[in-house]
């Protein structure tokens, strides 16, 4: 089994903390939402029943108007606009909005009043902000109502003569209504879930790309105190080498003087290893600019850390040597080319092939592996976040999202396709122009 990247594997703690925080909805845009409501219905009535000249139950419509004024009211002053309400709190809120709605409708004509469509509001902020649960008894209470009202209400003020909607008319607008409310719940569900794990997943790969690049700062301090501390241990080491040739062989202080000298050769050592890198380049500086490979050393770089998994890498270059291209290793190359590899590690049964193409305009990388390939059902939609990439052995999909992110931050394109004979295929398209660009960080 390979050594997965910390980035294929994201714990499951860091996504339901980030869930929870999502979770509900702000207190702000809710009292908003009502204020919007109460002022509308209070307009409503003023207008039909004084302006027009209906007459309406007056009293009970301004008990129902002036009960969700004043509770708003008494929301917003026992808590902070910035509140942000978990699902329950929120349902309880749109649930008593749905029900104060079906009181005023009740007194106004029911279903035959015009703006019971009102009735899907509720139901859709909570299919876009709140659980699948919570969204399916706002549902099945609006149905509720909506039922009753179609069976039970006090009938418009209408003047004499003028059209009467007929029972199965009502039935219509009843079935409208239903089918208005599952299908737009059910649809405003399906887009905010999907937008919902993209942004979810999208955080957590900021978070994993932070925390790589303060690891990679943390070696930068390093080598920059290995540099800094060189200079008074060679001094040290000067020191106690004469100390102990000029003090008299065999006395307690010639050998304190020899241990000095070999404390300090040791530390000596270990500084070195610090602030020399290998004639490989493979050794990897806290900045980018540092970091000058080439195209196969790049590669070679990112397989390195598989090399005891057991599986044999096989890196073949397919242009001239001269021409080969040389690029600034940033975070997310590292990172996001790390997270193909693993996986095509993870998979493999023996073998991962690398083959890197390059011309003057085009850099292209194919990474193949002998394992399963990739399941057709999900192939199409490789690089969705929480997408299982493999025939039964896949995970959150998240490592194959967050490559595809890092690497079109590189400013390449990934696809994903089948080989004839069985195993994956991963190929890079990278402009060669944008990939050797002079600032690794420019845009």
């Amino acid at each position: 089994m390979s050594e997965k990247s910390p980035l294929m594997s994201i714990p499951s703690i860091e996504s339901d903390a980030i869930n929870l925080a999502a979770s509900g909805m702000r207190l702000k845009t809710l009292v908003y939402i009502r204020w919007l409501a109460v002022l509308g219905q209070a307009l409503t009535v003023i207008l039909v029943h004084f302006v027009f000249g209906y007459s309406l139950p007056l009293l009970p419509i301004a008990l129902l108007i002036s009960a969700s004024a004043i509770l708003n009211l008494l929301v917003s002053l026992n808590r902070k606009p910035s509140t942000r309400l978990p699902n329950r709190g929120a349902l309880l809120y749109l649930f008593y909005d749905i029900l104060q709605l079906a009181g005023l409708l009740y007194f106004t004509g029911g279903l035959s009043n015009p703006f019971s469509v009102l009735f899907l509001v509720p139901v859709t902020i909570s299919a876009t902000n709140l659980t699948r649960q919570g969204t399916f008894f706002l549902g099945l209470t609006t149905l509720a109502c909506i039922t009753f009202l179609a069976l039970f209400y006090e009938p418009l003020p209408l003047p004499a003569g003028t059209l009467v909607l007929s029972q199965t008319y009502i039935l219509a607008i009843w079935a409208a209504l239903v089918l208005g409310t599952a299908f737009l719940s059910g649809y405003a569900w399906l887009i905010a879930a999907d937008s919902r794990k993209m942004s979810d997943a999208l955080t957590v790969a900021r978070a994993e790309l932070a925390r790589e690049q303060q690891l990679s700062a943390v070696g930068g301090i390093a080598a920059a105190a290995a540099h800094e501390l060189g200079t008074p241990l060679n001094t040290i080491l000067l020191v106690s080498e004469e100390l102990k040739q000029a003090l008299p062989a065999g006395s307690d202080t010639a050998e304190d003087a020899a241990l000095l000298h070999d404390q300090a050769r040791k530390c000596a050592e270990v500084l070195a290893q610090l602030s020399q890198g290998p004639e490989t380049e493979r050794f990897i500086k806290d900045s980018a600019h540092h970091n000058f490979l080439s195209l196969d050393n790049l590669f070679s770089l990112a397989t390195e850390k598989y090399k005891d998994s057991h599986k044999k890498f096989v890196i073949q270059t397919h242009g001239e040597t001269a021409d080969i291209p040389r690029l600034f290793l940033t975070a997310e190359l590292r990172h996001g080319l790390g997270n193909l590899i693993s996986n095509a590690a993870e998979f493999a049964t023996s073998k991962v092939t690398i083959d890197l193409y390059w011309n003057e305009n085009l850099v292209r990388a194919e990474i193949r592996d002998d394992g399963p390939g990739f399941s057709e059902e999900v192939l199409d939609r490789l690089g969705e976040p929480y997408m299982s990439s493999r025939r039964g052995r896949g995970g959150m999909g998240l490592g194959v999202f967050i490559a595809d992110m890092l690497i079109k931050r590189s400013g390449g394109e990934l696809n994903f396709r089948n080989q004839k004979n069985g195993g994956a295929i991963v190929e890079i398209l990278w402009s060669r122009r944008e990939l050797e660009k002079s600032d690794p960080f420019s845009n």
